[in-house]
């Protein structure tokens, strides 16, 4: 009796300590494997955020609208001074933001550069009628093509500081996630061809032309959502030096300036 009793009790003591032995392995493997699910959730977001904060491309479609003017137009008689609004007017901007940092500061701000590499408008000013009499015949001739209907052409490169900001990052939803903020100051070189539309020189009347280039200084911001956003700038071209290709057109250089407000929409990649 006693050696059947000591066989049971042996039994029961292995069985039990089986028992927490294959308790603290499960429990274990259940760590494991929340860890494992933890880890690759965190991966996962970090994957996807990296994602939305790789998309530094940016192209710029924009509706332009700008004033031109010049206190020397035209350039030999400054009683002729005024300010052309156009029409019409568009825009392309192409360029790359280039984030100073891996990582946003506070998980929602990056510094960085801007590049534009194209920035291309296009202009178109209705012809600009004159009081009669305040002109002679030799002036007339002269001066008055400047008030004709134009088009310009512009293309430029800029650089400048942006601040990029994620504000919704630290609520770790991917649609909130995606928003971005973007705010930048850009100085840039560009040159502007113009034609100026049927100007008469004595009996000849033909199109004329005129370049200009110059410094230009420009600031916005933008609002996305992942690949699509809108935004809006302020572009002030303020010493373009003009010229007349033609001779008989006008022989002076005259410093002009431009003001472009723009209304765009932006893809990002």
């Amino acid at each position: 009796m006693k050696k059947l009793l000591l066989a049971v009790l042996t039994v029961t003591c292995a069985f039990g300590a089986y028992a927490v032995e294959s308790s603290d392995t499960l429990t274990t493997l259940n760590q494991i494997i929340a860890m494992e699910t933890k880890s690759k959730s965190h991966y996962d977001q970090s994957s996807s955020l990296n994602a939305i904060w790789g998309k530094t491309t940016f192209l710029n479609i924009s509706y332009n609208k700008t004033k031109f003017s010049s206190d020397e137009f035209p350039s030999t008689a400054t009683r002729f001074a005024d300010e052309y609004e156009n029409d019409l007017g568009v825009g392309l901007q192409w360029g790359h933001t280039f984030n100073l940092h891996k990582k946003p500061i506070g998980s929602v701000m990056f510094f960085g550069l801007d590049f534009t590499w194209m920035d291309l408008n296009y202009n178109k000013y209705k012809a600009k009628t004159l009081s009669e009499g305040i002109f002679t015949t030799g002036e007339q001739v002269h001066n008055l093509p400047w008030h004709n209907e134009k088009m310009t052409l512009s293309y430029g490169m800029s650089l400048g500081p942006s601040l990029t900001f994620y504000p919704f990052t630290p609520l770790h939803k991917s649609g909130g996630n995606k928003v971005r903020l973007h705010v930048y100051l850009h100085v840039g070189y560009g040159a502007e061809g113009t034609i100026i539309k049927d100007v008469t020189l004595g009996d000849e009347t033909k199109n004329k032309y005129a370049y200009g280039h110059g410094l230009f200084l420009g600031y916005g911001a933008s609002l996305s959502w992942d690949f699509i956003g809108v935004g809006y700038e302020f572009r002030n071209d303020d010493n373009l030096k003009y010229k007349a290709v033609d001779s008989e057109f006008d022989t002076g250089t005259m410093k002009a300036k431009e003001k472009t407000s723009r209304l765009y929409l932006q893809f990002r990649f």
